[in-house]
C-alpha cells in the first residue's frame, strides 16, 4: 500500500465535464468540449481524416490483434479491418490472447507472407521488439492502435488518454474526504500501463492521505480475477469503516468489480474507469460507475486504416493522432448510447 500526504478538504461533490479529443469521428453527444493535454509521444495531428492518401493503395495487410475476450480490444481490431476491407484492403487477423510471445509470432508469420503493412493492437512497441525488427528488415511500416506515437512507429493512434477520468478521480477523491482505493492494473498494455503511472503521479503531487491497494489482473480471465480481488478487498474494507473508491484501468476489470459489489450488495464504492462496454452500462445508468471514457471505436479503426493508406499512398512521415473520446456518467449515457448505439449491440 502507498500513502500519500493529508490535503486540505474541499467541497463535496463530483463534477464531470464533458470532453472530446480532436479525431476524425465525432463524439456529439457530448455538449461541451474542452481541451486535453496530448500524452507523451509525438504531438498528435488534429483530425486523422485529413491524412488519408489522395490515390488508391490496396494489398494485404495483417493485424496483430490483443485478445478477443476483451470486448474494446477486439472491436478495435475489428473495425480496422472492417475499414482497410471497405477500401480494398486484404486483410489478415489472429489472437495473440494477450501473449507478447504470440503477438510476435504472428506478426513473423505475416512479415514472411509479405504483407503491405501490419498492424498492432494495444501492444507496447517494447514488447513486439520481434516483430519490429524483422519488419524493418523486410521494410513493412508497422502501425499500433493504443500507444502514442514511438521511434520506429510508422504510425500510431493515441487510445491511452490519461487525464480525462484521472483528473476527475483525483478530484472526486479530494472532495469526498476518500480514505482508500483499491487500482486494477494491467501494466503489459500501453494504456493502462499510461493511465497508471498519470494516476500515481497525480496521487503523489495532490497533497491526499489515501491509502492505495493495486492488484493486477491477467488477460485472458481479467473479469473473473478482478471479481475475485475487489471480493477480497471489499472483505477488508466495510462499509462505514471509511470512505472508499476504486480505479480500473478499463470496462473489463470494471465488471469484475461491479460483480464484487453486487454480490455483497455496497453501494459505496464508486468505479473510474476506461471504455464503454454494454456490460457496464446498468451500472453507469446508476452511478456505480461514477464516469469512464467512451472511446469511438469505429472512428479509431478509421484512423487507424488512413494512416496506412497515407504511408502507402507515399506520405511516409509518420504520424500520431488522438482517438476520439468522450467522458460518460449517469448524467450522459442515454443522450452516448442514442449517439452510438452499437454500444449495445
Amino acid at each position: 500500500m502507498t500513502h500519500f500526504r493529508q490535503g486540505r478538504a474541499l467541497a463535496a461533490g463530483l463534477v464531470v465535464a464533458s470532453l472530446v479529443l480532436s479525431a476524425c469521428s465525432s463524439s456529439a453527444a457530448t455538449p461541451t468540449p474542452a481541451a486535453t493535454p496530448a500524452p507523451a509521444g509525438a504531438t498528435p495531428t488534429e483530425a486523422a481524416a485529413t491524412i488519408a492518401a489522395s490515390v488508391a493503395v490496396t494489398g494485404t495487410v495483417g493485424i496483430v490483434g490483443f485478445d478477443t475476450t476483451s470486448p474494446m480490444d477486439n472491436t478495435f481490431a475489428t473495425a480496422a479491418k472492417a475499414y482497410l476491407e471497405k477500401t480494398g484492403f486484404t486483410v489478415l487477423t489472429q489472437d495473440p490472447k494477450g501473449d507478447p510471445g504470440q503477438a510476435n509470432t504472428i506478426c513473423s508469420q505475416y512479415v514472411t507472407r509479405q504483407v503491405v503493412a501490419l498492424l498492432v493492437i494495444t501492444f507496447n512497441k517494447d514488447q513486439m521488439a520481434q516483430c519490429m525488427s524483422q519488419a524493418d528488415a523486410a521494410k513493412i511500416p508497422v502501425f499500433f492502435s493504443g500507444s502514442p506515437l514511438q521511434d520506429g512507429m510508422a504510425g500510431a493512434v493515441d487510445n491511452t488518454a490519461p487525464p480525462p477520468i484521472n483528473d476527475v478521480f483525483i478530484k472526486y477523491l479530494k472532495d469526498n474526504g476518500i480514505t482508500e482505493i483499491l487500482s486494477l492494473d494491467y501494466s503489459p498494455g500501453t494504456p493502462c500501463r499510461l493511465r497508471a503511472a498519470y494516476r500515481e503521479d497525480q496521487l503523489s503531487k495532490s497533497g491526499l492521505n489515501v491509502k492505495e491497494s493495486k492488484h493486477e489482473f491477467p488477460i485472458p480471465g481479467q473479469v473473473v480475477d478482478s471479481q475475485n480481488a475487489t471480493a477480497a478487498w471489499l472483505a477488508g474494507h466495510p462499509q462505514g469503516a471509511g470512505k472508499y473508491a476504486i480505479w480500473s484501468c478499463f470496462a473489463d476489470s470494471s465488471s469484475g468489480a461491479v460483480a464484487a459489489l453486487n454480490q455483497v450488495g455496497r453501494s459505496d464504492v464508486p468505479i473510474f474507469t476506461w471504455d464503454l462496454t454494454k456490460a457496464i452500462v446498468p451500472a453507469i445508468k446508476t452511478g456505480q460507475v461514477a464516469a469512464t471514457l467512451y472511446l469511438d471505436a469505429p472512428g479509431i479503426g478509421a484512423q487507424d486504416g488512413q494512416l496506412i493508406q497515407a504511408w502507402l499512398g507515399g506520405d511516409t512521415k509518420p504520424q500520431g493522432v488522438l482517438a476520439a473520446s468522450t467522458i460518460v456518467t449517469k448524467d450522459n449515457i442515454d443522450q452516448i448510447l442514442a449517439a452510438h448505439p452499437e454500444v449495445m449491440q
